[in-house]
């Protein structure tokens, strides 16, 4: 009777053990990889606090960060959650030029398309590029904008962002460019006529005018040798564990099952399709 005890005893401790499994917060996320294969220090128990910079379709779906279910750099933040045995997945939301100043200490990470640049070296650590980047170009339909002229238009960019150092910096336009704090900013500047065309992610420009109607298109991109990384507090202990997960993710298709489940539908046009702009 005893033994019978002990073994319905550790039968309930199963199921509880196994429910507690299947309760952890991911949204719509379907994380894949083996849960508790990688170790984390977290600010919060069982919680990957994730900092980012929203809206952002198609990364992330949703509309504040409670809303929030899937979406490209979400589930990949899912993914991470699961690996690391955590539960849950967190979101801070920040204007850009606050998450981009380094500033903040209230997250573990921070997903929000964030470009890797040297000078960002000095303020963060990076993951190895999860997705490349390149600059695109965004005008309204029909608008006298080329390659050749891009120069001498007024041209909107976000600030902070590797978009408005790399227009400043190396193309040079003739006027100094528009700054704008937010992604819907610059387009609702864009539509509104204050600006002839507005220069930023390919992906960005992409996901922001595929729901303008046909208002703006996307007409041409400039090639950078860089990409998306994953951002950590500098000195952070999780440096290492997340390089080598994202490193994992391209190795065991991850990356490429998030690219084609959420930005493949939402950009509506494959970004290698765009045609590429010589800088000169």
């Amino acid at each position: 009777m005893k033994s019978f005890a002990l073994l319905a005893a550790a039968g309930a401790f199963a199921v509880f053990a196994g429910a507690a499994a299947q309760a952890a917060e991911y949204g719509k996320c379907e994380p894949q990889g083996e849960r508790g294969s990688i170790k984390l220090e977290t600010i919060a128990a069982d919680t990957l606090t994730v900092a980012t910079v929203l809206p952002n379709p198609g990364w992330y779906n949703g509309v504040s960060p409670e809303k929030i279910e899937d979406g490209f750099e979400y589930c990949m933040g899912a993914e991470i959650a699961h690996r690391a045995g955590l539960d849950k997945v967190r979101l801070v939301n920040m204007a850009w030029d606050q998450y981009i100043s380094g500033t903040a200490s209230n997250y573990d990470i921070g997903i929000a398309g964030t470009t890797i640049t040297e000078a960002r070296k000095q303020v963060f650590d990076f993951s190895q590029p999860y997705f490349s980047s390149n600059l695109g170009v965004a005008v309204k339909k029909g608008a006298d904008v080329t390659a050749e002229n891009i120069r001498t238009k007024r041209i909107g960019v976000l600030q902070g962002n590797m978009g408005s150092d790399w227009v400043i910096g190396t193309l040079k336009p003739e006027q100094q460019p528009g700054l704008y704090q937010s992604q819907p900013d610059m387009v609702t500047a864009l539509i509104a006529g204050q600006v002839d065309a507005i220069i930023s992610d390919t992906t960005l420009v992409l996901s922001a005018t595929n729901g303008t109607n046909g208002m703006i298109e996307v007409i041409g991109q400039f090639e950078l040798d860089q990409g998306y990384g994953i951002v950590l507090p500098k000195g952070s202990a999780n440096a290492a564990t997340i390089d080598q997960a994202v490193a994992t993710f391209r190795e065991d298709g991850t990356l490429a099952g998030l690219s084609a489940k959420y930005l493949t539908p939402l950009f509506g046009v494959d970004p290698a399709t765009i045609p590429v702009w010589n800088q000169n």
